[in-house]
């Protein structure tokens, strides 16, 4: 029975990819399909109307159903394909309209200059990517030459587009040596097929740029056959394919750290939840088989976003893994996030000492050898600060390895990494520019960052040197778990604040941070060998299974 079932909903799935039947042709079953429309947020209320005036006019001439979706910008149409193509030219033509007012309108022209090397990386292939960030942004973009663009719009327009442009070459500077996306199937029955669910609401990351956010789910609800690859019955299909990465990028850092260019390495993985950013209309509401979505990430098809942290109660990871190891000199860190004029993303860490600690703050090791990649450290001006906080400003490492692995059938997944470390931020010595933009933020933040016990560290955001953009701001409370031996789990409790000019976002989580203390304790010196450290990797997949069951089995709400 199980197997006929299953059979006729492949037949239903294979008629709904390729054709339709002659049930369908006899009208006796009929699927609406609907087309969505992307809006400029800033041209919505024109296409809209006042009171809803224009919306219902193009309703009412199309014979279409529309719905509004301001998350995402746009609308969704529904109706035969005459309706729906009638609706779609109503609405381009109001849009047009409005950006026929707009460019009557006057507005001061802003240029940005992008590095020679990122020029075309920014342009897109046959201007794609400045087409995308005109539409999404309202702003006009303009190539000038010379590595100049200009940019025309409302303010609030061109800082978006301007922020759009940096963060793709912000981006690409730490691009990963190796990006790799795995599909695992544990918990699935057997012939499962997946589709891209949307992200509610309040789940939603703040990704400029991205209009809708999906996460790849089975396509029926099914019994959940929780914890069989966590007691090692199976082995992942995809496990030789992550070790030869794996085993690929170490060779690399090895060699790097042997000619002096690396110091040390980590291999670890975040939990969290891969979102699939703005797939195309044809494949929301498609299902796929796991071969078939598989081969969906390895064409690129999809771009991939990583959600850090969880959902989960402080009370149950103590009642299930026992006391954590504390630091006592320390409560929290700080980490904030900037882009400089050259597309350049620079981080500063600083550290809060706990009250009542008695030994001088330059005495104290730093917990979990957070501060690598050192551009400069700070030296605050403010008395209470300077007694409390320590502070540096860092390049964010390197990736030389980053697998995502998704877990369809669990409610989280995961992304493990493999990074070099180094103790100097060497590459800005080569740039005079960013060198000095660098000293700028170095002299701002040290002058004007200031700690409190109310309201904690703070940052005077509008006085910020002229064309550093400040867009992610967290504070992180850790404990350190071994919930196995030889394995650790590191709880990072964390207030977040992120900011893509159109808005901000205020989130409490959880983050979970998986290593191995063994790799740890090799990978910080020169004394290891890639075949070692990638050999360990299966046995470490099966403490992220263990990791993934707890939550699951403690938390349906993640």
């Amino acid at each position: 029975m199980e197997s006929r079932a299953y059979a006729n909903r492949k037949s239903d799935t294979r008629q709904k990819r390729y054709g339709v039947t002659n049930e369908h042709r006899r009208g006796k079953i009929t699927r609406e399909i609907c087309d969505f429309v992307a809006v400029p947020k800033d041209l919505m209320g024109f296409v809209i109307g006042t009171n809803g005036s224009s919306i219902k006019l193009i309703v009412r001439e199309s014979g279409a159903r529309l719905t509004s979706d301001t998350n995402q910008g746009g609308f969704s149409v529904s109706g035969n394909e005459g309706q729906r193509a009638r609706a779609k030219q109503l609405i381009h033509q109001r849009m047009e309209e409005a950006q026929t007012k707009n460019r009557r309108k006057v507005y001061p022209r802003q240029f940005v200059k992008i590095p020679s090397e990122f020029e075309n990386l920014v342009k897109g292939k046959g201007g794609d990517n400045l087409h995308n960030i005109c539409t999404v942004t309202g702003a006009k973009v303009l190539s000038r030459g010379n590595n100049s663009f200009e940019l025309k719009g409302k303010k609030k327009n061109v800082q978006h587009a301007e922020l759009l442009m940096k963060r793709r070459v912000a981006s690409a500077r730490v691009k990963p040596d190796k990006m790799c996306c795995y599909i695992d199937d544990r918990n699935l029955p057997g012939g499962c097929e997946l589709q891209l669910v949307p992200v509610e609401e309040e789940d939603r990351m703040v990704l400029p740029g991205s209009h809708s956010q999906h996460r790849l789910k089975p396509s029926e609800e099914h019994e959940l056959f929780q914890g069989a690859c966590g007691r090692g019955e199976t082995v992942p299909s995809y496990q030789n394919d992550l070790v030869a990465n794996a085993l690929e990028c170490l060779h690399k850092i090895k060699r790097g750290i042997e000619s002096n260019k690396f110091h040390e390495a980590d291999l670890w993985c975040h939990i969290g939840t891969v979102i699939i950013r703005d797939p195309d209309e044809a494949d929301v509401g498609e299902t796929w088989d796991i071969q078939e979505a598989v081969d969906k990430l390895k064409k690129r098809n999809w771009r991939l976003a990583f959600k850090e942290g969880v959902q989960i109660s402080k009370h149950l990871l103590q009642e299930t893994f026992g006391s954590p190891k504390t630091d006592e000199d320390y409560m929290s860190r700080y980490d904030l996030s900037f882009i400089t004029p050259q597309g350049r993303s620079l981080r500063c860490k600083v550290w809060v000492a706990n009250q009542d600690v008695q030994t001088k703050l330059e005495e104290i090791p730093i917990p979990f050898s957070d501060i690598k990649h050192v551009v400069e450290e700070l030296h605050f001006e403010d008395e209470f600060t300077r007694s409390r906080c320590r502070g540096w400003l860092v390049l964010p490492s390197q990736k030389y390895l980053q697998a995502d692995i998704i877990f369809p059938g669990c409610q989280v997944d995961c992304r493990l990494m493999i990074r070099p470390k180094t103790c100097t931020a060497i590459e800005l010595n080569n740039s005079r520019d960013e060198a000095e933009q660098a000293k700028a933020l170095a002299d701002f933040l040290s002058r004007k960052l200031t700690f409190t016990v109310t309201d904690g560290l703070h940052v005077p955001k509008k006085e910020l040197p002229t064309g550093l953009l400040f867009k992610h701001m967290r504070c992180s409370r850790r404990t350190l778990y071994e919930p196995r031996e030889g394995f650790t789990l590191i709880i990072s409790e964390e207030s977040t604040w992120c900011s893509d000019v159109r808005g901000e976002q205020n989130r409490e989580t959880t983050d979970l941070h998986l290593g191995r203390e063994e790799w740890d304790r090799a990978l910080a010196g020169k004394d290891w060998e890639p075949e070692m450290i990638a050999s360990k990797l299966p046995e470490f997949l099966q403490f992220v299974y263990q990791v993934q069951d707890f939550l699951t089995m403690h938390n349906r709400n993640i």
